[in-house]
Order: C-alpha cells, then structure tokens, then sequence
C-alpha cells in the first residue's frame, strides 16, 4: 500500500473566483516516488488538523506565500506583501501534530520557513533588503527546470545521505529564508553567500526542509527525485509503525 502524502495548497484568487490549488509538479514529483497525494486545503481551524494528520504517513509543506512577520514577533517591511493569515494557522497547526507524532515532514520554499518559524525561529523578510552582498535568489525569469546557483551542502546531513554530494546546482524563487534557527533544528545546506538553503531536525526522524523548488526540477535533473523518494519512503516506515502499534494496542484488548 502506498503512504499518504498530504500536500499542502495555496488560496487563490482569480477571475472573481477563490480557488485551492497547488503547483502540479508537487504532486507528480510525490507519486514518482511512489507516494500518494492528498491535498490539503486551507482550512483555518486548528483543533481539526489532527484529523487529517490520523489519515496521513507524511506531510509535505509547499511554496507560496510569505509567512507573516508577525508570528515571530515582527512588523513587516515593504517587501513583504503576500501573506495569509488562514494559511498560516493551518500549516502551523499541521506542523505542531507532525512534530507530536514525529511523522516524517519535507518542506520546501515556505515550507522551510514554516517549519523554522514553527519551532521559535525567525527570517530576513527580505533578503536584498536586510543582507548586505547578497547574490540573487529570486529568479522569476528563469524556467524552474533550470538551475540558478549552487548550495554548499554539509557532510554530516540527511541531504548529504540523498543526494551523496557535497555540492548542488539548484534553481531559487525565493525573497525570504531563515534567520535565527528554531529550536531543533540544524543548518544543512547554504548558498555561496551564506543563505540558508537546508535547514533538518536534530530529534525527530525526518523533518527536512530545502529553500529551492526540487520539485520544478525533477523532470530534467532526475537526481532531485532522490529527495521525494527518501522522504516516501520514510512515511512508508512511519505507516508500518503505525499499523504495529495499532496491532499490538488491539491484542492487549
């Protein structure tokens, strides 16, 4: 039986419409990797997000929009100017019963941000605002098939064990990244500048987060389907457990 990945989405509105939606390669890059897609949809109530979690093997947290400043006790800048406050309950609350049941998490853009904001960290709500001599990392020209920069990343590291390579080329549409580390967290990946580009938890099994769109290039670059395929397989061993503990509980009945 293949693990469910909830996916988490982004609010949208367009044409006079609101629309859930999430970009498709997200869910091709989980079900090449032998998962199967659930997607979440963004829903502000914090007492009901451990029900979706009971149904889950693992959670996947998506790119979009900034995370507000305020959840780590900031006003924002000008350059902050997409935030959702329902988005941000609702991940937030995802990632809180994640953690409890140490379920295994990959986050990625947002995702990382949110996980790091999530355990008492903060961010550069914008990097070439607040960062002297940074590079670029907001590449909206560019194709996300097609890398940008590279990322150092660190031996000692989940990434190091996917991807088996110290180094990596990767694409970036990113304006925001971690600032002070949350609580549990350890650096994984940086770009030549000093960006944080990986951030993974030091006491849960897996919780990684990637500050570039693995997903975007998958397609062309096959060795970023290494990361899905780690963070699946993971959730198929969270499943397992799950279903001994439920097995066992039912035979002491």
């Amino acid at each position: 039986m293949k693990p469910l990945i909830g996916i988490t989405t982004v609010c949208e509105h367009r044409l006079e419409k609101v629309f859930d939606s999430v970009n498709y390669n997200y869910i091709k890059s989980v079900y090449a990797a032998g998962g199967m897609p659930v997607l979440i949809p963004v829903l502000p109530y914090e007492d009901d997000m451990k029900i979706y979690i009971d149904s889950l093997d693992g959670l996947l947290f998506t790119g979009g929009n900034d995370i507000s400043p305020l959840r780590y006790r900031e006003d924002p800048i000008l350059g902050v100017t997409s935030i959702s406050e329902d988005r941000d309950i609702c991940e937030l609350a995802l990632f809180k019963e994640c953690m409890k049941r140490d379920m295994p998490v990959l986050g990625i853009c947002r995702g990382i941000q949110l996980m790091n904001v999530g355990c008492g960290g903060t961010l550069y709500q914008d990097i070439h605002c607040q960062i002297k001599n940074a590079l670029g990392h907001l590449a909206l020209q560019t194709l996300p098939q097609d890398y940008y920069h590279r990322v150092i990343i660190e031996k000692d590291s989940k990434l190091h064990g996917i991807f088996g390579e110290c180094e990596l080329n990767v694409n970036s549409f990113h304006h925001q990244s971690v600032k002070e580390l949350g609580r549990g967290f350890k650096v994984t990946a940086k770009s030549p500048d000093g960006i944080i580009e990986g951030i993974e938890s030091t006491d849960k099994t897996f919780v990684v987060g990637v500050q570039w769109h693995p997903e975007g290039l998958v397609e062309k670059h096959g060795i970023f389907l290494k990361l899905f395929e780690a963070f699946v397989d993971e959730a198929a061993d969270f499943n397992r457990r799950k279903h001994e503990t439920d097995a066992h509980a039912a035979t002491e009945l």
